[in-house]
């Protein structure tokens, strides 16, 4: 009901006098109270000024205390209560029957301001009826000097009193000005609504394809004009519908592939669109938009023209793949129609796939890889075993010899087959993680001690480094210590005898870092972007000879991610690596 204009209106013209009407009487109010206790203010000026005038020659000691009480009750019966002090505070009489308080001193702000010969005076809640009084203290003066002090109290409430019936008078007032304007505002919103819910009406049957609809114009204002300009509307409607079915099947095709890089050409091979991210994959701006198609992507489309864009035997559309500099794109060309079945236009819808050609390389290398790494060790097997079927096999040291190496190379195949089930099982997600608080520090000594006997063989020095407190984290502990005994081991084999490995454990935003460095021989800088990938290998015939499978780093980065952590390399040439493993410390 309230999203309607009609009931806006009335709303609003509400709210206007319920404002105006809260305006004027907090105003009111606060002029009449103001005037109020300014009208006091001056009625008790006068009568201290005539009271002080009385008093001025019985305020010489001995005081007549009998004559001033007489006075006061006399002069101010319309004051609450009156007290006259000496010049240090002290009561000398009251007009009040309670004389109690005659000869106690009464010490209060106004009252030290008349003992310095100024008018004091303040409003303030008397803490026992709750009741607000006026309070006012002038010095009595002879000769130039405080002889006494007039202090009077009076009452405030029946000012009070006045005020609220006066807020009674205004909010019945305020009551009565908001049911009349919700009358005349419902009328008069009642005016401008009734025309506008007919050209609504009116519109509503337009929409639905009654294009013989016309209203009567009844007024010459903005309505009137709203009604003539709707009419008008209607006549145009018919003629320009062809026109937009005509437009209905390019904005389709535009629309349906604005997910990719789009550009639309006309049936003259200008550029009548193209999207952002066409712009983005194909390095042009928006002044391309009216220019020749051949023109401005002659380097892109080599050898298209627009001849070859509208051929009746590639009116279904077709693909081709674009190899730009830094990225391969492939090019989905559609056709849009006029009315006839003519071909108006082209649509070329360019998707980036260099992702997706990367990943294909990678996996026809991986393939490869796979293929060359298994063939090796069953050649060497197969020709050792053929050589023993030909009469090694009498020789029992050349057999021997050959045993082992057929041994040695079916344990390098079954690491191989065991690494390859692992890595599939971590990407496809199938493996099972017994995590638990496990200690770094303890994995680390650990690994160390199966390490120790090739460590003194190579005379190598293992320096470990754990700050104060260093966190422990929940890990699977066999995992974890295969990526620290993958590391370690890589420092240990591509150290030379009399190296150095430096082992550092710290805590860094509530994040558990183990640091593993060497002085060996490094990675190139151009191979570190790499050395995660499966099968890659710096020193390719040197990684074999050591037995390695060229999947131990990219197996160790995949259980630590699956850790929530990371792994990361840093190495110079020549002069040594340095592997900084981060993982969630457990709190």
């Amino acid at each position: 009901m309230f999203k309607s204009i009609q009931w806006k209106m009335v709303i609003i013209y509400f709210l206007l006098i319920l404002l105006a009407m809260q305006v004027i009487s907090v105003y009111l109010l606060r002029s009449l109270e103001q005037y109020h206790l300014n009208s006091l203010s001056s009625f008790l000026n006068k009568q201290a000024q005539l009271i002080s005038g009385f008093l001025e020659r019985y305020l010489k000691e001995p005081y007549d205390n009998e004559h001033i009480s007489d006075l006061l009750r006399e002069l101010g019966f319309e004051i609450k209560e009156i007290y006259v002090l000496d010049p240090t505070g002290s009561v000398i009489s009251t007009s009040s029957p309670d004389i109690s308080r005659i000869g106690k001193r009464m010490l209060s702000n106004e009252i030290t301001k008349a003992m310095v010969g100024e008018v004091g005076e303040d409003i303030r809640l008397d803490p026992t009826t709750n009741e607000r009084l006026k309070y006012m203290a002038f010095p009595v003066e002879s000769g130039g000097k405080v002889v006494g002090i007039l202090y009077m109290v009076a009452s405030l409430e029946k000012i009070y009193e006045t005020l609220r019936d006066i807020k009674e008078i205004l909010l019945g007032a305020t009551i009565l000005a908001l049911v009349i304007t919700g009358f005349l505002g419902f009328a008069l919103a009642r005016t401008i609504t009734g025309p506008i819910q007919e050209v609504t009406s009116k519109a509503a049957s337009l929409a639905r394809g009654d294009f013989d609809q016309k209203i009567e114009v009844k007024s010459s204002d903005e309505i009137g004009q709203l009604t003539e300009m709707f009419n008008y509307l209607t006549l145009r409607l018919k003629d320009t519908l062809g026109e937009i079915s005509n437009e209905k099947s390019k904005v389709e095709a535009i629309l349906t592939y604005m997910a990719d890089g789009v550009v639309a050409i006309n049936n003259t091979g200008e550029i009548i669109h193209i999207n952002p991210r066409a712009m983005e994959m194909l390095g042009v701006s928006s002044e391309a938009i009216g220019k020749k198609f051949t023109q401005v992507f002659s380097e892109e489309f080599k050898g298209i023209t627009l001849k070859e864009l509208f051929e009746k035997n590639s009116e279904h559309g077709r693909e081709i793949v674009l190899e730009l500099k830094s990225s391969v794109l492939r090019a989905h060309f559609a056709y849009f129609k006029n009315e006839k079945g003519n071909i108006t236009g082209v649509v070329i819808v360019i998707r980036d796939i260099t992702e997706e050609e990367k990943l294909e390389r990678m996996r026809k290398e991986f393939v490869a890889n796979v293929s060359h790494e298994i063939k090796t060790p069953i050649t060497t097997i197969k020709s050792y075993a053929e050589t023993l079927m030909e009469g090694a096999l009498s020789d029992r040291e050349i057999s021997q010899r050959f045993l082992s190496v057929i041994i040695k190379e079916a344990d390098r195949m079954s690491r191989l087959v065991s690494d390859l089930l692992q890595l599939s099982r971590l990407d496809y997600q199938k493996n099972r993680w017994v995590k638990e608080p496990i200690s770094l520090v303890k994995i680390v000594e650990d690994v160390i001690t199966k390490l120790a006997v090739t460590i003194k063989q190579k005379n190598m020095e293992v320096y470990q480094t754990f700050e104060d407190g260093f966190p422990m984290i929940l890990g699977d502990r066999d995992r974890i210590e295969q990526v620290i005994l993958n590391v370690i081991g890589n420092a240990v084999k591509y150290t030379p005898e009399g190296g150095r490995i430096g082992i550092k454990g710290s805590s860094e935003n509530r994040r558990a870092v183990l640091s593993i460095s060497d002085n060996g021989i490094g990675i190139p800088k151009e191979d570190l972007p790499r050395v995660f990938e499966r099968f890659y290998r710096v020193d390719k015939a040197r990684s074999r000879d050591l037995g390695g499978t060229g999947l131990g780093l990219s197996i160790a980065k995949q259980i630590i991610e699956a850790h929530d952590g990371t792994i990361v390399i840093d190495s110079r040439y020549g002069e040594g690596t340095t592997v900084t493993i981060t993982l969630p410390a457990y709190l």
